[in-house]
């Protein structure tokens, strides 16, 4: 689901709940982890290279990619494996901004999550963040980066809505998902047969359009 932010927030748009576990919990326990890194660290007293750290995180993170404990986490865990074995990757350092960034995820900021998860697994619909350097592909949900950036509090509190553009016919059984989640009201803005912008609203409150960043 969910390829890493660039920046952290890309990689979080690859969620799921598995095993009652929420997402945000699952990348705590993930990036927790990291321990591993900083014991092998202090079994030698020279300065361990960024190289050598990324080696240490590389074995240490293979075994969890088969791992059932983290399968909502596969493809994510594969991405930063990728990460390590390019020059100057750093994946201590997108494991720690990760784990900062996950003690905001609850509320609103969670159920926006599942349901993007709840999307994908129903409708094989997968999320990604839009890039506007890319040309989009088809049967995929696309989020703006500066809607997920603006549209929560601090607090996990959603503020604004979310625009998901759906480039699959399929746009039209998402409103059915969304009411099957029952946390959101879908408000379609524009569509064709193949496409639509869908806005999302907490279902407790419909918020302005004009809030949108």
């Amino acid at each position: 689901m969910i390829q890493f932010f660039t920046a952290i927030h890309k990689s979080i748009i690859n969620i799921a709940n598995f095993m009652n576990i929420s997402y945000p919990q699952l990348v705590k326990n993930f990036a927790e982890k990291l321990i591993f890194l900083y014991l092998e660290c202090a079994e030698t007293a020279r300065f361990v290279t960024l190289k050598k750290r990324n080696e240490l995180l590389v074995k240490y993170l293979k075994p969890m990619v088969k791992s059932n404990e983290y399968k909502p986490l596969r493809k994510d865990i594969k991405t930063l494996l990728l990460l390590a074995r390019k020059n100057n990757g750093n994946v201590e350092n997108q494991l720690i901004r990760l784990r900062s960034l996950v003690d905001k995820f609850d509320n609103d900021v969670e159920f926006f999550y599942s349901l993007l998860s709840q999307i994908e697994e129903t409708l094989n619909l997968p999320s990604r963040i839009f890039d506007k350097s890319k040309p989009a592909e088809k049967h995929h949900v696309y989020v703006l980066g500066e809607h997920i950036d603006h549209a929560f509090s601090d607090e996990g509190e959603q503020i604004a809505p979310l625009a998901l553009v759906v480039n699959s016919k399929r746009w039209t059984e998402i409103g059915n998902e969304v009411e099957k989640h029952g946390h959101f009201i879908s408000e379609v803005s524009d569509s064709t047969p193949e496409k639509a912008t869908i806005f999302l609203h907490p279902k407790a409150r419909t918020l302005n359009s004009s809030l949108v960043a």
